[in-house]
């Protein structure tokens, strides 16, 4: 697929951070935004609940302030069914 367009965009630097905060470790800026334009994800690539705390887990460790707050309202949720914070995060709506 031939690119001949180019696209630029000045983003505050909340903007930035929360641009940084969505997209997946190691994914490029530019990689993760044209993802976007390809919808979400199909339904047998979401992670499970499982998998999406230990996702959160690492976020939060490397200073992700939205997933360390997914992550600690998740792990109060003593019935582990579906927290509307993490639910929002993982389809992309966090913050």
């Amino acid at each position: 697929m031939s690119r001949n367009n180019e696209v630029r965009l000045r983003l505050t630097d909340e903007e930035l951070e929360q641009l940084d905060e969505l997209r997946p470790p190691g994914m490029p800026r530019a990689v993760y935004v044209r993802s976007l334009l390809h919808g979400p994800p199909e339904v047998t690539d979401v992670a499970d609940r499982e998998e999406s705390l230990a996702i959160l887990t690492s976020m939060a460790r490397d200073g992700k302030v939205t997933a360390a707050v997914a992550l600690a309202r998740e792990l109060t949720n003593d019935s582990g069914a579906g927290d509307d914070a993490l639910d929002d995060l993982l389809k992309g709506q966090g913050k």
